[in-house]
Order: C-alpha cells, then structure tokens, then sequence
C-alpha cells in the first residue's frame, strides 16, 4: 500500500483553511486535522482495515471487543465520523462496507456465529474499558448508538451492529441473466449468477427466479431480454459490461430499453467514488432502464463486484418495481374524451 494512495481520501483536509481544519473535539481529545501526522495515521488506520478484513473468519466483533475494547463496528463508526468532519460524509451502512469489505447482512451470513457462554462473561467483564461513542460523534453522525451502549452485543447473543436495518420483504419476479463466453461454453462454472441471487435474496422475496448463461454475443442477449421482460418484474445481468472488445451487455441492455434510467448506475458511481478500494466501479459501462414494466440492470462480471453494486441499489429498484406495478393516479389518468 504507498502512502500517498493511503491518506488520497484525507486530502480535502490539508488543503482546507484553518478555520476549517481547526481541533475537532472527538471524545473530549483535540484532534488537529491539519497536523502533518494525519497522513501517518490514515496509513496506519488503512492496514488496520485491511487486517480487520483478513482475520474476519478467525476474529470475532465480539472476541476483537474482549481483547482491545474495540471492535469493527467501532471503526465504522470512528471512519462515519472522520468522513462528516472532513466534509465528504459517507453513511453509516456505507461506512460498514467500506471497514468489513462487503456489506455488514453479507458479512454476517459468513462469519457470525451464536457467542459462546465463555465470550459473552468476557464481554461482560471487560465493559467498563468498551469504546463509548461520545455525543460529539454523534455530531458528525446522528445514527451511532448512544455512549452507554456497547456496538456489536445484543442479549440474544448474537452480533449485529444497532444500526442494521430491516431487510425489506418485497415479492419479485426475478431474471437473473450471466453473459460470458467461457461459462456459457462451460470451462469454468459461473459464479457472478449465484451470487447475484444470493444477494437479491437478502432484499426481496422471490416470487419466480428464471436464470441462463448466454455467450457475449449481442443477438443472444438482446433476444433473452425482450422474452424475460414479458414475465419478470426485475432482470438483472452480469458480466460484459467493461471495454473488452466482446463486452456488448450495454449496447444490447440500451437496445431493448424503452426508457433508461441513468440515476441508477450514477448511485454505483457514487458509492463508488466515496470508498476508495472499489474506484475500478467506475471502469463499467453498465446501463438500466425499463422495457414496458420490466426493470433491467447491468451488474459487473465479477461475483464481488455484482454483489456489492447490487447491496447498494436493491432497495431502489425494489421501490421501482412497486412504481411499475402501480395503478396510475387519478390524477395521471387519462382525460375523459370531449363530448
């Protein structure tokens, strides 16, 4: 990791005057924003991170908080804060993503498991040195808990951070589309198609589920859309989207589209753009728009890539679909025709 890739996101700091860059009162300590050190400590706090990703099937939230006081959720909140005070404040769940590497729901399907009777007498013990979030945090971030609350326990056992949201129970009718040579000819299996059903799981029910592997041929696509736009509520695609010379997803997405909607993949781009590991988002060339009351997506090719873009804009497209599906309003209705 260089150092100037590290501290890239803490820029706006230097640069701001100083009566920005002032001392931010974070939990009663004056933090000099300007201080040549910032650039140490965002190095350092970087491959803290990166650790924090490595150990996540070896190191619990709750075993980390035993040992140090501190746990993930406490540096999302740390790095929710650090965003707001330097004026590019990025959300909480946003600030989860970007310390766990994948969204916290996703994380926790792989990691968590029910603490152990030993685990939570350690918890319980060591509360008195546990990380408070202070009301100056919650200042620059109005969704932390409140200091007297421990971030990553709850009495059932289990560790889910206060600030998790509920899963929406939507109803859809789901496409899932994988363009790719070699997994349509079969010399690899593919992984971006399960993947992007996993996390649409997490987000929806599914009333139907129609999946296929086609090649990147642009005829092959664009026929599988027209036919899946007829029976699903929602088609989302993976794969064919970046500058290859047989990436054609979009060209052949744009094709059926009868209208596009353009805000969609602006969301991806900036979410994007707010965490610095995932700025290769930005090299797609996805496209999304409706073809009657069908929705149709662009994700990425790679599993990791279509999952997270995909975390980012279910909810919405949930909303979408509702939208379609709905009767028009009586005041969009169509006028009586004169007399």
């Amino acid at each position: 990791v260089s150092l100037a890739h590290a501290v890239a996101p803490y820029e706006g700091l230097r640069r701001a005057p100083p009566s920005a860059r002032g001392a931010m009162e974070y939990g009663g300590e004056a933090m000099l924003a300007g201080s040549g050190n910032v650039y140490a400590e965002a190095f350092a706090f970087r491959l803290l991170v990166r650790h924090l990703r490595a150990v996540s099937g070896e190191a619990s939230n709750i075993d980390i908080m035993g040992a140090s006081g501190m746990c993930r959720n406490c540096v999302a909140k740390w790095y929710h804060a650090g965003t707001h005070a330097s004026g590019r404040g990025v959300s909480y769940e946003e600030a989860c993503e970007y310390v766990y590497g994948e969204s916290y729901g996703s994380w926790k399907k792989k990691y968590q498991v029910p603490a152990r009777p030993e685990q939570l007498e350690r918890f319980e013990a060591t509360k008195p040195w546990h990380a408070k979030h202070e009301k100056s945090v919650e200042a620059w971030a109005a969704r932390v808990t409140s200091a007297a609350e421990p971030c990553c326990y709850e009495d059932e056992g289990g560790e889910v951070p206060r600030e998790e949201q509920p899963e929406i129970a939507a109803a859809v009718r789901l496409g899932v589309l994988t363009v790719s040579d070699r997994a349509s000819a079969g010399v690899y299996d593919d992984a971006s198609g399960p993947a992007v059903v996993d996390e649409a799981r997490r987000h929806a029910k599914l009333d139907a589920l129609t999946t296929a592997i086609v090649p990147d041929e642009r005829d092959r696509i664009e026929d599988t859309l027209r036919s899946w736009a007829t029976t699903c509520d929602l088609v989302l695609t993976t794969g064919g989207t970046g500058f290859g010379p047989r990436d054609v997803t979009p060209e052949a997405t744009a094709a059926i589209l009868d209208k596009q909607a353009p805000g969609l993949i602006h969301m991806v781009h900036a979410r994007a753009l707010a965490q610095p590991d995932h700025d290769a988002s930005l090299l797609s060339r996805a496209v999304a728009g409706l073809r009657g009351s069908c929705l149709v997506v662009n994700l990425p090719g790679r599993p990791q890539a279509a999952r997270r873009n995909l975390g980012v804009l279910m909810p919405t497209l949930l909303k979408a679909v509702a939208a379609t599906a709905a009767p028009p309003r009586a005041d969009h209705a169509s006028a009586p025709p004169p007399r």
